[in-house]
C-alpha cells in the first residue's frame, strides 16, 4: 500500500471520529446541557417573582424572633432542673401561709417526660374559705416557679354553726396540679418581675341565699364530704375525718346527715345519703392512689 493511500485512509478515519463524536455532542449532550440550564434559568425565574413573598418572610420571621427574645428576655417563671416531692409541698405551704388557711392533703400522682422537659404531678385536696382558695390558687398559677393546674372540682359546704364558732361556707377542692422541671439550665432563672397581688373578688360564688338551716354536728360524727377515703375492707371502710382522726365506718353506720349505703373494696369506694335539709343528695368517696397503687377491677 502506498503512501498515499495510507494517509487517506488515516484521514478518513479521523474525520469519521471527529463527525461522530460531533454528531453526539450536537444530538445528545447538548439538549441536556440545555434542558438543565432550562430548568435552572425557570427556578431563578420564579424565585425572582417569588421575592415579595420571600421579603414578607422575612419580615414576619425576623418580627418573630424579636418578639421571642424579648419575651425570653422579661420570662418571669423559674422552671428548676429537678422537681422533688418535699420541695413542692414546702412550696404549696409557703403559698398557703400567704393566702390564709387553706386545709390540704397532697398525694405524688407520678411523671410524664417531655424530651428535655418533663412534670411531676401531684393530686391535691382539702377545703378552704373560698377568699383564701381562689389567693392560693392564684398564687399557684402566678407566682416564681412553673406550675399549672390541669383539673380542678370545687363544691361549696355548708358548715353550721356550733357553741364555739358561727356558721360558715367552706369550698372543697380536688386539683391536679402539674409541677414543670427542665434539663435546660438557662430556665431555672429568670431575669423579668411581675405583680404577684391577686385581683379583689368582692362576691363568693359559692356562698348560699338562703342558708339550708343544717343542723350542728353536736355529736362529732363523721363529715363525709370533709373526709378523705383512706382504705377499704370488704364490710369496712376508714376515714380521715374533719378532725384529722382516723374513724371506721360499716354499712348502715351512720355520718353527718345522713349513713353510709355502700362499701365498694373491689373498686376503693363508699357511698353515702345525706339529708341536706330536705334535699336527698349521695355522696361518693373514693381512695387517690399513688403512681405505684393499683386498683382491683
Amino acid at each position: 500500500m502506498s503512501y498515499k493511500i495510507r494517509n487517506s485512509i488515516v484521514l478518513a478515519v479521523l474525520l469519521f471520529l471527529i463527525l461522530a463524536v460531533g454528531t453526539y455532542i450536537r444530538a445528545f449532550n447538548l439538549p441536556k446541557k440545555q434542558k438543565a440550564i432550562e430548568v435552572q434559568i425557570k427556578t431563578i425565574e420564579d424565585e425572582l417573582q417569588n421575592t415579595p413573598n420571600l421579603y414578607n418572610q422575612f419580615n414576619d420571621l425576623s418580627a418573630l424572633l424579636t418578639d421571642t427574645q424579648k419575651r425570653w428576655e422579661h420570662r418571669n417563671k423559674d422552671i428548676p432542673p429537678v422537681d422533688q416531692t418535699a420541695q413542692s409541698y414546702a412550696y404549696f405551704s409557703r403559698l398557703i401561709d400567704l393566702s390564709g388557711y387553706v386545709k390540704l392533703d397532697m398525694i405524688y400522682a407520678g411523671v410524664q417526660m417531655k424530651g428535655n422537659y418533663g412534670y411531676n404531678i401531684y393530686n391535691l385536696k382539702g377545703e378552704a374559705p373560698f377568699d383564701n382558695l381562689y389567693r392560693f390558687i392564684w398564687y399557684l398559677e402566678n407566682d416564681r416557679k412553673l406550675y399549672k393546674v390541669h383539673t380542678l372540682t370545687l363544691k361549696g359546704l355548708e358548715i353550721a354553726p356550733t357553741e364555739k364558732e358561727e356558721g360558715k361556707v367552706l369550698v372543697t377542692f380536688d386539683m391536679a396540679v402539674h409541677a414543670y422541671f427542665s434539663s435546660v439550665s438557662e430556665l431555672s432563672s429568670s431575669l423579668g418581675e411581675r405583680s404577684i397581688t391577686p385581683n379583689y373578688l368582692a362576691v363568693d360564688p359559692f356562698a348560699p341565699v338562703i342558708s339550708s338551716g343544717i343542723p350542728p354536728n353536736t355529736r362529732s360524727l363523721v363529715e363525709v364530704e370533709r373526709s378523705d377515703l383512706k382504705a377499704v375492707i370488704p364490710g369496712k371502710a376508714f376515714l380521715l375525718d374533719q378532725n384529722n382522726l382516723i374513724q371506721t365506718l360499716q354499712e348502715g353506720d351512720e355520718v353527718y346527715l345522713g349513713y353510709v349505703t355502700k362499701i365498694d373494696p373491689e373498686n376503693g369506694r363508699i357511698e353515702c345519703t345525706l339529708n341536706k335539709g330536705g334535699i336527698i343528695e349521695k355522696v361518693e368517696l373514693k381512695i387517690r392512689y399513688g403512681p405505684l397503687q393499683t386498683v382491683k377491677k
